[in-house]
């Protein structure tokens, strides 16, 4: 059976600091992408994860948030574990998380597991 794993963050920090501190603990380096509906967000793909997303709480020039139940959060991360033995995606989800919660980057909001058959 296939196991996905899906981490949801929120910091108030802005996204260029947890930007920052990923890129300065863990040699993460996130490329800035812009959308319309998101604004200038970070995308990181590789070792520690198979897809790791930092954005804005906030709709880009509104003033609507994209996680409404989560607004206290001025910016949001999410993590995917994709790819892989289901062994070592879980391995990397730990990691995650126990280095977020130790550099005091972001809380967990979500953590979810996806089995397929």
């Amino acid at each position: 059976m296939k196991r996905s794993y899906f981490l949801y963050f929120g910091s108030n920090r802005n996204k260029e600091d947890v930007n920052a501190l990923l890129s300065q603990y863990w040699d993460i380096v996130c490329v800035a992408h812009d959308n319309y509906y998101c604004g200038r967000y970070y995308l990181y793909s590789g070792f520690y994860a198979d897809r790791l997303t930092v954005k804005d709480n906030k709709i880009a020039g509104t003033e609507e948030w994209l996680d409404e139940d989560n607004r206290h959060y001025r910016t949001l991360i999410e993590v995917s574990f994709i790819h892989g033995r289901n062994a070592d995606k879980l391995n990397r989800c730990e990691f995650i998380k126990e280095a977020f919660a130790q550099l005091k980057i972001a809380e967990v909001i979500g953590d979810k597991c996806i089995e397929e058959i």
